[in-house]
């Protein structure tokens, strides 16, 4: 049995809300059949309409980083070269992701706690063949300017691939609307769900650059036009190629219909407004936010801090469990994760009075 758990604002992933983890308790259904395709399509459906995209989505088991390596696979064949800002810890992850597939990385420094420089990206993406960023970096809370830089790639003539993984749900963001190329994210960040399933959507040019490679992709799994092939030809009762975690996309489409009823625009400000007042109650304490101002990211806020350990050791004596620093600010900050359950006022301002107490204001 597990020992009684503290209340989750990390990182990800989010506490689940009372009714979509009540569909976890259900008992499996059936991944194939009438009831299923139903279900399954209007799962895909909503995630399209969160994304702003035509395309359908597509929706796998497996992590975010499962996602990720599954946009870049289809898109790019070995020995392309992609242009990657180094937004930090996730950026770098990008990067390793990329070279594992033999692509050829060019890289290009961010600066700790600034957005990418998107005159800097498009001095280098002239000749490449695509551009890779991450939409929300998770180590610093700094959320970098995808649209801009999908105009970028577009006059360079390549695709920009984004890792929403911490931002689909918390930021403004459509492919079709924004021109990116594709997406990849998973379920248990902004989308309130369980961990368990990644998501790549392809959004303009996205799909013509799969369908031009040479070869399809060294994959059996992550081949995207293996799972177009089930959806057509099986897709009236099994449209996918694998068994499907069912209570795992049936609690995604519980939390999917509680956002849609919202809609993006009054979820992303809902979550504006509550990162903002956790940021400015940190800085109230002495705790300056990482990020430089206008481009602080609304499901994760990282501040600097003297002992972020020592923090973290007493609020999780107090019940809250948060997040220290990855590289390249590890042991310098602590971040704090807004989504699901405890995304609300009442805790952060718990949060916040626990923190002073500790620091003594």
């Amino acid at each position: 049995m597990l020992p009684e758990m503290p209340a989750l604002m990390i990182a990800g992933p989010g506490e689940l809300h009372d009714e979509d983890l009540a569909v976890l308790g259900r008992q499996p259904i059936a991944h194939y059949g009438d009831v299923w395709t139903e279900l399954h399509g209007q799962v895909v459906a909503d995630l399209g309409s969160f994304l702003g995209c035509a395309d359908p989505p597509y929706l796998m088991p497996g992590s975010g980083t499962m996602a990720l390596d599954a946009a870049l696979m289809n898109l790019f064949e070995p020995g392309a070269r992609v242009v990657v800002p180094q937004t930090g810890y996730f950026g770098v992850r990008l990067s390793e992701v990329a070279r594992a597939q033999h692509l050829e990385v060019v890289e290009v420094p961010v600066e700790v706690g600034a957005a990418v420089d998107v005159a800097r990206v498009a001095e280098v993406a002239a000749g490449t063949d695509g551009v890779l960023c991450v939409h929300v970096e998770t180590a610093t809370g700094v959320r970098h300017p995808v649209e801009e830089l999908a105009s970028v790639a577009r006059d360079a003539g390549v695709p920009l691939v984004v890792d929403g993984i911490a931002s689909v749900g918390g930021e403004a963001l459509s492919l079709d609307g924004m021109g990116i190329a594709a997406v990849a994210t998973a379920t248990q960040k902004g989308l309130e769900a369980p961990p368990g399933l990644g998501i790549v959507a392809l959004g303009p040019g996205g799909r013509e650059r799969m369908e031009a490679r040479r070869e399809r992709p060294p994959t059996w799994y992550l081949d995207l036009a293996r799972w177009d092939w089930y959806r057509r030809e099986w897709g009236a009762w099994h449209p996918h190629p694998v068994t499907m975690p069912t209570n795992l996309i049936l609690a995604l489409a519980s939390s999917l219909r509680r956002l849609l009823e919202t809609g993006l625009d009054g979820v992303v400000a809902r979550r504006a407004d509550l990162a903002k007042r956790c940021r400015e109650g940190l800085r109230g304490l002495g705790l300056e936010p990482v990020p430089e101002a206008g481009v602080e990211a609304n499901l994760i806020v990282a501040a600097w801090a003297e002992d972020p350990e020592a923090i973290q050791k007493h609020l999780l004596s107090a019940g809250i469990m948060i997040s220290g620093g990855l590289d390249p600010l590890k042991g310098r900050t602590i971040r704090v994760g807004l989504m699901g359950r405890t995304a609300t006022e009442e805790m952060v301002d718990r949060l916040l009075s626990e923190i002073g107490a500790f620091l003594g204001r």
